[in-house]
């Protein structure tokens, strides 16, 4: 497994409606999912850019590069990845760089909200990941993407409610595990003696994920700081002896990584 063949992003979403309007959802039909405000669209553009820099600067002239953003369902963060692909390509046109513009985009439910009581009411209808879906693949949101009919989730469904901390750790480090695995199954598969492919899957999630995903890239414990919009790069670099667990069974990771701009939200300073 060649070093850096897999890169992965990490992005909370942008700022949310009841966060900042109390009575949103009492109007609201779906107050369990609530939309981005026009703020938290221009933090998750920010953070597009943001990303494009980091890739002109990892990939070189000899390395084509296929990019995959996988969303929890949340309308939050599927508007999120929206934004993150509109800011990658007005950088793009702004740099007049030679990267890859096609991104690809799928609904993993394994980066779903944490199902605590302490934010949910009641359990969150499954419902909501074929709609989301739905909401893709007719370009209600997500426009600038094309869905990834190949891509398999790693949860079909969401998170027996409650769910408590360390089962939503599990879950985390599973969907990242097997993300990661199916990643470097796909470089291996390739037979057309193709070199030079990097991987770059951008992971959009809430902020409890960002901080679980930040434990199984680092392991180091402990409460991390996750603004809106704020970006974490993960480069793969080598396989642990811990094996591919049944998922959501471990939340001991299965790769090695190097971490860089660690939750950084620098480039959103008056957001």
């Amino acid at each position: 497994m060649p070093v850096g063949c897999v890169t992965c992003y990490f992005v909370r979403h942008g700022e949310r409606i009841d966060h900042i309007d109390d009575t949103w959802a009492q109007r609201a039909q779906t107050p369990y999912d609530p939309p981005l405000t026009n703020d938290g669209h221009m933090q998750a553009q920010r953070t597009g850019a943001l990303i494009h820099t980091l890739e002109q600067n990892a990939a070189s002239s000899t390395q084509r590069t296929e990019y995959l953003v996988l969303t929890s369902p949340f309308l939050r963060c599927v508007q999120t990845s929206e934004e993150l692909c509109r800011g990658f390509h007005r950088q793009h046109t702004q740099m007049h760089s030679s990267l890859n513009t096609e991104w690809q985009v799928a609904v993993e439910p394994g980066l779903c909200e944490v199902m605590s009581e302490n934010y949910f009411a009641e359990p969150v209808p499954d419902s909501l990941i074929d709609q989301r879906i739905s909401d893709i693949a007719s370009k209600k949101v997500c426009g600038n993407m094309a869905y990834d009919t190949t891509y398999t989730q790693v949860k079909q469904e969401l998170p027996t409610y409650p769910e408590n901390f360390q089962d939503m750790m599990a879950r985390f480090v599973g969907t990242l595990d097997y993300t990661t695995s199916k990643q470097i199954d796909e470089l291996l598969a390739q037979v057309d003696g193709e070199t030079g492919v990097r991987k770059v899957v951008v992971m959009v999630t809430h902020g409890a994920g960002v901080g679980s995903l930040l434990w199984a890239t680092t392991r180091q414990p402990g409460a991390h700081t996750v603004p809106y919009c704020c970006l974490t790069q993960a480069q793969i670099v080598a396989r642990t002896s811990q094996p591919l667990s049944q998922f959501g069974t471990t939340r001991i990771p299965a790769y090695q990584w190097t971490v860089n701009y660690r939750a950084y939200s620098e480039h959103l300073p008056n957001l």
